[in-house]
C-alpha cells in the first residue's frame, strides 16, 4: 500500500460546482488533480482534458482479427477438405459469413475486457484521499499539496462550491 499524499479532499454535491473548481485549479496551475465522479460525465473529462481511451483500438484489433478468422480458417478448411456439392463454390463467402460475424463479436469482446483490466487501473491506490460518498452522489477532487498549502487550497475549494474540505495529515 502506497504511503498518503499530502493533499486536501473537496466534497462537491453538484457537478457544475466541482466543475467550476476544475477550472479554477487548472487556471491556478494545479494539473496533478484526481477527481472522483458516481458516474462518468463528459463535461468533467472534457474539462480535465483526459485523452481517448485505448481499449477502443484493443476492441477494433479484436474484431478485425475475429472477422478475418472467421473467412480465412473456413475457407483454408474447405479447400483442404474438398467435398464436391453438385456445382456450389468450395470457398462459400456467405456461409462463412455468420461465423465470421460471431468471432468478430467475440474476439472484440475478449480484447475490450483484456484493454478494461490491463489499461484501466481498476484496484489502483495511488495515496490519494477517498470518500465512500463518491460512489454513491457527491463529487469530489483531491488536491495535492504541500502542508503550508492546505488553507489555500481549502478557501479555494470552498469558494468553488465544496460542501466540505478534509485535510490529509
Amino acid at each position: 500500500m502506497k504511503k498518503k499524499k499530502n493533499g486536501v479532499l473537496g466534497v462537491f454535491g453538484h457537478m457544475d460546482s466541482l466543475n467550476d473548481a476544475i477550472k479554477y485549479l487548472k487556471a491556478a496551475g494545479q494539473n496533478d488533480l484526481s477527481v472522483y465522479m458516481p458516474c462518468p460525465r463528459h463535461e468533467i473529462s472534457d474539462t480535465l482534458n483526459e485523452k481517448k481511451s485505448k481499449v477502443r483500438m484493443l476492441t477494433l484489433i479484436g474484431g478485425m482479427a475475429g472477422v478475418t478468422t472467421g473467412y480465412l480458417f473456413p475457407s483454408f478448411v474447405s479447400l483442404d477438405w474438398i467435398l464436391p456439392t453438385s456445382g456450389k463454390e468450395i470457398v462459400a463467402i456467405p456461409a462463412f459469413t455468420i461465423p465470421a460475424f460471431e468471432l468478430t463479436v467475440l474476439f472484440g469482446s475478449i480484447l475490450t475486457i483484456a484493454g478494461i483490466i490491463l489499461l484501466g487501473h481498476l484496484a489502483r491506490n495511488d495515496g490519494a484521499l477517498y470518500d465512500e460518498r463518491f460512489s454513491d452522489d457527491k463529487f469530489g477532487i483531491f488536491v495535492p499539496c504541500p502542508t503550508d498549502e492546505y488553507d489555500k487550497y481549502e478557501k479555494t475549494l470552498f469558494e468553488n462550491g465544496a460542501e466540505e474540505v478534509t485535510r490529509a495529515e
